[in-house]
């Protein structure tokens, strides 16, 4: 799906979390009203169904900006750090391995001699969750992504002692330890990130924040 306009990245993002939203709130409400004996089932069915719109949210929105940020076709020399580093992958890979002062000179040479020319943006198999998003890799995902991390790392006992550890505990056919107010407390910080992340990557699809030099483009 082509995402031409900030606006159609707002609607797509908000549309994916729209309905993933409604669910989550039909869970917690079921969690709230649950009898005695159903409350230890519902919860850790509540876990399970909270760490797959974690991880379905995260994944989507992410591919949906890189689909944007491809689609605007910039040359090397007007995108981020982070957007050249991707389009450069490959590149980049064959570097790291190789010993050959022939590829480590031909790398340079590109990065000095062809910084005008459209970047080749990849936006197929770059988003991995390895159905296990945890903090460390949802902190890559935000680098690709030039979101600073920073603001999350309070949150990764959250990501990491709670969320996959607990969902973890329950896809392995054990029955872990969470509280009603475990669960409210969970549910809230997670919707939390990700409600920041869908503002972050809305924000900087309106700022053209992908870009070098954004604000004084913006201001100019």
């Amino acid at each position: 799906m082509k995402i031409r306009t900030a606006e159609q990245l707002q609607t797509v993002l908000d549309d994916d979390f729209a309905w993933r939203r409604k669910e989550l709130t039909m869970i917690l409400t079921t969690v709230k009203s649950s009898r005695p004996k159903l409350l230890n089932t519902n919860i850790r069915i509540g876990v399970v169904i909270l760490y797959a719109h974690w991880e379905g949210f995260i994944k989507n929105a992410a591919e949906n900006y890189l689909t944007y940020v491809a689609g605007k076709k910039l040359p090397y020399d007007e995108l981020n750090n982070n957007f050249i580093a991707l389009s450069l992958k490959t590149k980049l890979l064959e570097f790291e391995l190789t010993n050959k002062n022939t590829v480590h000179t031909q790398l340079i040479e590109f990065l000095l001699g062809n910084l005008k020319i459209k970047a080749n943006l990849p936006t197929e198999n770059i988003i991995k969750t390895q159905s296990n998003l945890n903090s460390n890799i949802l902190k890559e995902i935000l680098s690709i992504l030039g979101i600073d991390y920073s603001q999350y790392e309070l949150k990764e006992k959250y990501i990491d002692s709670q969320l996959l550890k607990i969902r973890n505990s329950v896809a392995h056919g054990q029955n872990p330890d969470i509280t009603e107010i475990d669960f409210y407390e969970l549910y809230t910080e997670i919707t939390e990130m990700l409600t920041s992340i869908k503002n972050e990557i809305s924000n900087n699809a309106s700022l053209a924040k992908y870009k070098k030099h954004c604000l004084t483009a913006i201001l100019s």
